[in-house]
């Protein structure tokens, strides 16, 4: 990872934050805005910038969980200190870039 690897991750965590202020994000969206960022970026370079920029915003008061259907209620995990390991894992798992639906959301929780 270089320097400008890092001044794109922070843009990335600051932008989703802004978006945080006013309502959930959903999990693709975090690479989205990395891809565009870094458009010739590797797999593992774009997982490595991505645990690092959900790390730094559950660490600042942003929980990941999911979206109940019929209310539109956010559900936080139930295990906020593994979280960001469930949602890489989660991630992994597809074996592909998350899209909707796919992996989760996350909320400021104030």
């Amino acid at each position: 990872m270089i320097e400008s690897d890092v001044v794109v991750a922070i843009k990335v965590a600051e932008s989703l934050s802004r978006e945080l202020d006013d309502d959930y994000v959903e999990f693709w969206s975090l690479l989205w805005h990395l891809r565009r960022a870094l458009p010739d970026a590797d797999d593992q370079l774009l997982r490595t910038l991505s645990q690092a920029i959900l790390t730094a915003l559950t660490d600042s008061n942003v929980a990941l969980g999911d979206l109940d259907g019929k209310t539109g209620t956010f559900l936080p995990w139930d295990n906020p200190s593994t979280s960001v390991a469930t949602a890489m894992s989660m991630w992994q798992d597809l074996g592909r870039d998350p899209n909707m639906g796919d992996i989760g959301w996350l909320a400021r929780t104030r």
